[in-house]
């Protein structure tokens, strides 16, 4: 009985030395290896990781902001495109992944400070499962004209579709003025070590289409210009990479090559109107709509707002002209780069 009551002794004698060194570092690794993902893989988890970066933006805090923007950022993604997509593209896909992300950012923190400066506006989040087959080349829905790379995987990341729209019209003012407007956008994710991350674009990841730029090309990099956020909005709302003085000169005869003439024009403000029934009209309300281009300067970028009101005679035979007008801007701003 003594024997027992000795050896007992050492036993707790050598457990508690043992909790002595190193009870908490082994707790905390035990409790390290237990904690769930930061964000559930679910809508409720996606719209958990962007609220605090627009929560950010609405306090004006654009460091803070960056920064959550920052995490959904694939981590480690040279070894990631290794093992999920072709070791043997790992290094070109980081190098275009990191070039298409700072994109992402900074588009987004211009949608974002533009929705914190809005009244009343509220930014509306869907994720949906994303596609299982990759695009194919007859359907519309790419980033531009980029063709299907057809690359073969070797493994299928599961990726989800999140989109994101902001009404910019009140109920009254769709009612009484009528006019209704939005802007909305669609991107790709991934769930990746407990966060979302974003992969792409549109409908597919990034990796599903043919790269537009050579890493070879030793020419300097045209100037990003943002593509409008909705092509069926009657509203156009980006910054883009140049001094007001040269968007005006560019937008003017944008206007123009759309029959739509310049009515009024300031440093910051040009209205055109279109003619309200023109020789290739269809319906008797078709023609009559004005645009308004507002703009802003941001150093040496301008922010860019254009509009189309279409008021409420014959509105639902009218058409969209602020997308129109901004793609021919956006093409006369082009040679100027060179």
């Amino acid at each position: 009985m003594a024997r027992k009551s000795k050896l007992a002794a050492i036993f707790c004698g050598l457990l508690g030395a043992w909790s002595a060194v190193c009870p908490k570092d082994s707790i905390a690794q035990e409790s390290q290896a237990q904690t769930p993902p930061a964000y559930p893989q679910n809508a409720d988890g996606f719209s958990a990781q962007f609220s605090p970066a627009v929560q950010a933006y609405q306090k004006g805090d654009a460091v803070e902001g960056r920064r959550l923007l920052e995490q959904f950022r694939i981590p480690n993604s040279v070894d990631w495109f290794a093992d999920q997509i072709r070791p043997e593209l790992n290094e070109i896909m980081a190098k275009r992944y990191a070039r298409l992300f700072d994109k992402f950012v900074n588009q987004t923190e211009n949608r974002l400070q533009d929705l914190a400066q809005a009244k009343g506006r509220k930014l509306i989040i869907d994720l949906k499962p994303g596609p299982s087959d990759p695009p194919s080349a007859d359907k519309s829905s790419g980033p531009g004209s980029m063709k299907p790379s057809g690359i073969v995987t070797v493994k299928q990341p599961v990726c989800f579709n999140a989109f994101f729209f902001i009404k910019l019209t009140s109920t009254a003012h769709t009612v009484f003025a009528g006019e209704y407007k939005s802007v909305s956008w669609e991107d790709s994710y991934i769930y990746q070590d407990g966060a979302f991350r974003f992969v792409g674009r549109g409908r597919w990841p990034f990796w599903q289409w043919e790269d537009e730029t050579s890493f070879d090309n030793t020419s300097p990099e045209e100037k990003y210009v943002p593509t409008p956020l909705d092509f069926a909005a009657e509203t156009v709302d980006e910054v883009i990479p140049f001094e007001m003085t040269k968007v005006v000169a560019a937008l003017k005869p944008a206007m123009e090559s759309q029959n739509c003439n310049v009515k009024e024009a300031t440093d910051t403000r040009i209205l055109c109107k279109r003619p309200r029934v023109t020789a290739t009209s269809k319906h008797p309300g078709s023609g009559g709509e004005s645009v308004t281009a507002v703009l802003e300067a941001k150093g040496d970028q301008t922010h860019v707002r254009i509009s189309t009101g279409k008021g409420y005679y014959g509105r639902l035979v009218k058409q969209n002209w602020s997308v129109p007008i901004y793609e021919q801007m956006t093409k006369n701003l082009k040679p100027a780069q060179q």
